[in-house]
């Protein structure tokens, strides 16, 4: 637990290293049973709905989901989370991203008296890899990295100035359209930011047919990339102690 306390106080000391902080922030449980949920971060604001805790630690810890480990309900309770952001955040993406994770660890810390400690498990995994042929895509220009969106319909992604990390945590929500149910880790080696165009059809049943391609074959055919398995070592964070309830706005 001493562990713990001190990557609390840690989130705590580097939100105030990086000098920012949220102005306000308003944290409410949410009774609904809308299974939707949303997380944007407007000019000057973040609004959460409906999001569970360990929604806000993958956030908050620069995570994928199966890297979260805790009780089952940080799944489970679900929360509305407002908050306004400091007037001058670093313009440099690195460092933009780096201030909002400080701000969200020591919210967390605070809002739900959060500890965690973070440890190493051998896991079987998809690697995300470039393909024989090399890739299809090109680095995207820095007009496009103002901002960072996705747009997913159906079996159809667009994604504007996104990282292999995050291309490969996107991969990691659409495990059911792959043969095995396995976490995606980015192996590619690619550094910078990417305009992203996918589509694909599911894993068809057995006697089905399919208009369109797999998933697996259109990494391939259109993004010049492909998955292997593997095992490999997976940074994972464990909850210690979280607040069911949290702390007064």
């Amino acid at each position: 637990m001493r562990g713990a306390s001190n990557f609390a106080l840690t989130a705590m000391l580097a939100s105030a290293a990086l000098c920012q902080e949220f102005e306000a922030v308003s944290v409410k449980p949410n009774k609904s049973i809308n299974y939707s949920s949303s997380f944007t971060t407007d000019p000057g604001r973040l609004t959460a709905m409906n999001v569970s805790l360990k929604g806000l630690i993958v956030r908050a810890y620069g995570v994928q989901d199966f890297q979260v480990e805790g009780p089952d309900w940080i799944s489970s309770e679900r929360f509305d989370v407002s908050a306004t952001f400091p007037p001058a955040l670093p313009k440099d993406k690195e460092k933009s991203d780096a201030a909002f994770q400080a701000m969200m660890q020591a919210m967390l810390a605070d809002r739900f008296q959060l500890m965690v400690h973070r440890e190493q498990k051998t896991r079987p995994v998809y690697g995300l890899m470039v393909g024989k042929s090399g890739i299809k895509f090109k680095k995207a220009p820095e007009s496009d990295c103002g901002s960072h969106s996705r747009n997913l319909s159906s079996n159809h992604f667009v994604g504007t100035c996104v990282s292999m990390d995050s291309f490969a945590a996107f991969l990691a929500t659409r495990r059911r359209d792959l043969p095995v149910d396995l976490p995606v880790l980015d192996m590619t080696g690619l550094n910078g930011f990417y305009n992203l165009t996918l589509d694909w059809v599911r894993e068809p049943a057995v006697g089905d047919s399919q208009a369109g391609v797999t998933l697996l074959v259109a990494l391939q055919e259109q993004l010049g990339l492909k998955l292997e398995t593997r095992s490999a070592p997976i940074e994972i964070v464990v909850v210690d102690h979280a607040q069911r309830a949290p702390s007064e706005n």
